[in-house]
């Protein structure tokens, strides 16, 4: 990551004795320097306003890091998001600036940017610090909060709008925050330099990792835009997603995922489909945590959003040049270097293009494939794969074992929408069409035809409800770690290896 305040570095970087760190600047000389940041600070502080609201209805209400206030309500037809922080004026961020030139000073880095989430913001000079040398500036607290999942900002609005999962239903929310249409562009530059990319009119686009979880996508100018700059971040859960925090908010049904989990352990092809802020992610990352023990993983993504399995995980990005825009390394160059690495499974974060011919391959050859893509049916997940750019034959489409489709049902809950596998014609068998009208192991072990190859139809069922049970009390128990989750598998399969050594004893004896 650059140095932060980069400005102050290269206005200086030709005076020797600073470019050194040392200590025999004058007082006066720091002093000066000082001034300057100053001026670089100013803007995070007086460029944006918190608007105060009266609510008529609070929903919910929480405190942030940093003595940050949080209340979401409603006013009239709107639901609003509204943020209360400490007032702070210029003169009151003295010592945040004396910290900034300390290690200027020293040639340090200001902040790790990988350390977002554990940043100690006990204070309020800590907040103010996190603030600023962070490079969000007023979209710090909507960072902090832990239920927001995407912020929007546009240079010709100024106004703030989020995604909170607690009311994911009502799409994106008005905030309170107003920034001034130059601190959108300041803040638009410092994220990019922040993940080490260039942007300006001339490249007025730029996307990347931030903070280890946040996925942020900018635009600078009015080049490619009409409403200027503008900035969308994207942010991913601090801690995994497991298979048992999704059980146990309820988002996804046990046999559902004794199911899925059988399939993984066949090493068949899974789609998981749906619109944009579906869970598709959510949902990959906690199947991810299922996979056995001892089993090689290897992701591609263009941006990191993946962050482990319970087998050994690898993880490959995507290189892209920060100037010209081409991608040196893209996830099809990947996917031909991951297949000589020996995976059990290959996962691709999204398929966009003709990397998904390679997916064929890979499931042909015995590799276990997961993979998401936009689509809200099974069937459209099949035209679409068989639609250019990606242009797979209908006729290799029969390699896919089952397409997951989530989203949000009327009630407003995140959940499998839709359950089918793809038969020899390659065309969509539902396993299970209308959640809401319950889920039956018995049912998914009928109509499985890809299961039912492995397993009679009643052993199936079993099986499902064995693996249901195992999930529920493992759920129940608390263990919603990914280092947990992996004992308590290797327990489940070393058991079965004993239960199969019994039953060969057993057949040997009685014939």
């Amino acid at each position: 990551m650059p140095r932060l305040i980069p400005q102050i570095q290269s206005i200086f970087s030709h005076i020797p004795i600073f470019s050194k760190g040392s200590r025999l600047l004058s007082d006066r000389s720091k002093s000066t320097l000082k001034n300057i940041i100053k001026e670089f600070v100013k803007p995070y502080v007086e460029q944006y306003r918190l608007e105060h609201v009266e609510l008529e209805e609070v929903l919910y209400a929480y405190e942030l890091r940093g003595g940050v206030r949080v209340k979401i309500g409603t006013r009239g037809c709107d639901v609003l998001y509204v943020v209360e922080e400490p007032e702070v004026s210029l003169e009151g961020i003295d010592h945040v600036v004396d910290r900034v030139l300390e290690r200027v000073l020293h040639g340090e880095l200001v902040a790790n940017p990988r350390g977002i989430v554990s940043w100690n913001l006990s204070s309020l000079e800590d907040y103010l610090y996190f603030k600023i040398v962070s490079g969000l500036g007023p979209i710090a607290p909507l960072i902090l909060d832990p239920y927001i999942e995407d912020v929007y900002v546009s240079r010709d609005v100024g106004r703030v709008f989020v995604v909170n999962n607690k009311l994911s239903w009502s799409g994106w929310l008005k905030t309170n925050i107003v920034l001034e249409p130059s601190l959108v562009d300041r803040v638009v530059v410092s994220i990019s330099r922040r993940i080490g990319k260039h942007i300006s009119q001339a490249y007025p686009l730029s996307e990347g990792a931030y903070g280890g979880y946040l996925r942020v996508s900018l635009v600078y100018g009015d080049t490619v835009s009409t409403i200027g700059s503008s900035l969308v971040i994207r942010k991913k859960s601090a801690s995994t997603w497991t298979i048992t925090r999704l059980i146990e908010e309820g988002t996804l049904d046990k046999f559902i995922a004794a199911y899925l989990w059988l399939l993984l352990e066949e090493r068949g092809w899974v789609i998981i489909a749906g619109h944009v802020g579906s869970g598709k992610t959510t949902l990959l990352q906690a199947l991810l945590t299922l996979i056995p023990p001892g089993r090689k993983v290897v992701a591609i993504e263009d941006t990191p959003e993946l962050s482990g399995s319970t087998g050994i995980w690898e993880q490959l990005i995507e290189k892209t040049e920060v100037f010209t825009r081409e991608s040196q390394i893209d996830s099809y160059t990947l996917l031909k270097f991951a297949l000589r690495r020996r995976p059990d499974y290959i996962v691709i974060g999204e398929v966009r293009g003709v990397e998904a011919r390679l997916l064929v391959q890979a499931s042909r050859l015995g590799h276990g494939v997961l993979n998401t893509i936009h689509a809200d049916t099974p069937e459209s997940v099949i035209k679409r794969l068989m639609a250019p750019p990606i242009s797979i034959p209908k006729n290799l489409l029969n390699n896919i074992w089952s397409i997951v489709v989530v989203g949000v049902d009327p009630k407003g809950k995140r959940g499998v929408l839709a359950l089918a596998e793809v038969d020899e014609e390659a065309e969509p068998v539902y396993i299970l069409k209308n959640p809401d009208s319950g889920v039956d192991p018995v049912e998914i072990a009928k109509s499985s035809v890809r299961l039912k190859r492995g397993y009679r139809g009643v052993d199936l069922q079993a099986e499902i409800e064995r693996r249901a049970l195992f999930l529920e009390k493992i759920t129940e128990k608390g263990v919603f770690e990914i280092e947990n989750l992996v004992e308590e598998l290797s327990r489940f399969y070393s058991k079965g290896l004993e239960l199969e050594e019994l039953k060969e004893k057993e057949a040997r004896v009685t014939g």
